[in-house]
């Protein structure tokens, strides 16, 4: 058994005190002694925690519990406790920034003590809420010289570079470039305004170094499309753009020579795939001006409708509905864009596997979705090269 971290013990105990707190005011009142004592210990660990941190971040994603980025659920003998609170007032993420009051933190207290509907607050310095698809305002893409790179995403090939170059930003440690990814998920709602048809908006195969970027971009434009088709409004449709081009992310963090051989991969090194969601959550959490969703979908798009797959549950679940879409957008694009040891299979053949899957991997209402949408396009295929 590994020895734990002084900061994993303080957050442990931190749990501890959040779970333990909302009981003791849901017994014995706000004002009780025993209350005033959870918020003085919240208090003065939440202190310790934000002295050196802009933020503390707690997110819920299915039953696992992330703190600042790292999965407590299995290191924490409390998170069980607050996990089954935070779910109860369907609460899925909290994030505490430094200067927090006590009256904020039993506030928060007395919002998870309550058992009836009334919404959970969010307050000056904590702050609560669901991962979902927001309607906040993200701006247009800002091209001009001053705009965040200067950087342009008109055609396909420049959205496919310009995900290439993010992508590689990242991996190299030098962060997320959420800028340009927010930049392109505008260009491909521009291009698909302009052609609806989402498979004249893909990019086509351009080599094994570019797949990752290749494959992220088809997958927003597949995600952006159904969702638009089923009436998203742009705001969120923004969002979920970003979500599909950083679904895979994970990936950027493997070996060169696993990521290649995926299909083929067994033992340990499909292990080491199976973590790439995971992995991906990880990166995605290192920056908060990422949209919520991005991080569900990067931990989920694996998780199949009915509850298998990756990540492994003890009790199936449904995905998040935005996970779910992406799952399907990246089966689709995997079997009908890539080459080389993927294979690749025919508009035909992959709408048969698709819909063999319907109801088990896949979520059935996306997947009518698409074959509808599939069946109203079928009088001309996809352009074997990039419009642009």
């Amino acid at each position: 058994m590994s020895v734990r971290t002084e900061w994993e013990v303080l957050v442990d105990r931190l749990l501890g005190d959040l779970a333990g707190g909302a009981t003791a005011v849901g017994l014995y009142g706000a004002s009780h002694p025993r209350a005033d004592e959870a918020v003085r210990r919240i208090s003065s660990e939440l202190a310790a925690l934000l002295a050196a941190e802009p933020e503390l971040a707690l997110v819920l994603l299915g039953e696992e519990l992330f703190v600042q980025g790292r999965p407590f659920t299995r290191v924490s003998r409390h998170s069980a406790s607050l996990i089954r609170r935070l779910r109860r007032r369907e609460i899925e993420h909290v994030t505490v920034q430094p200067g927090v009051l006590p009256e904020e933190v039993l506030g928060f207290l007395s919002d998870l003590a309550l058992t009836d509907d009334t919404a959970v607050r969010s307050r000056p310095h904590l702050h609560v809420g669901r991962i979902e698809l927001s309607e906040r305002e993200l701006g247009g893409p800002d091209d001009t010289e001053g705009g965040a790179r200067g950087r342009k995403a008109a055609t396909v090939r420049d959205r496919v570079l310009l995900v290439h170059d993010s992508f590689a930003e990242l991996a190299a440690g030098r962060g997320l470039a959420l800028g340009d990814l927010t930049r392109v998920a505008h260009a491909i709602a521009a291009g698909l305004a302009a052609e609806p048809d989402p498979l004249r908006q893909f990019a086509p195969w351009d080599g094994g170094e570019r797949w990752p970027a290749v494959h992220a971009h088809n997958v927003a434009v597949l995600s952006m499309a159904l969702a638009r088709d089923g009436g998203t409004g742009a705001g969120p449709c923004a969002d979920l753009g970003v979500a599909a081009l950083a679904h895979d992310v994970g990936k950027l963090f493997l070996p060169p020579e696993i990521a290649s051989r995926e299909l083929e991969l067994t033992g340990d090194e499909l292990e080491l795939m199976l973590d790439h969601p995971r992995i991906g959550l990880e990166a995605l959490l290192g920056n908060p001006e990422v949209p919520p969703v991005a991080l569900v979908v990067a931990f989920e798009h694996h998780l199949n409708y009915n509850g298998t797959g990756t990540p492994r549950l003890a009790r199936p679940r449904r995905p998040h509905p935005a996970a779910r879409l992406v799952t399907l957008a990246d089966a689709f694009v995997v079997l009908f864009t890539a080459r080389g040891g993927r294979g690749l299979l025919t508009r035909e053949g992959t709408v048969a596997w698709i819909a063999e899957h319907k109801g088990t991997v896949l979520d059935p209402d996306w997947t009518d979705s698409l074959l509808k949408m599939l069946e109203s396009t079928a009088g001309g295929p996809a352009p074997a090269q990039p419009p642009g």
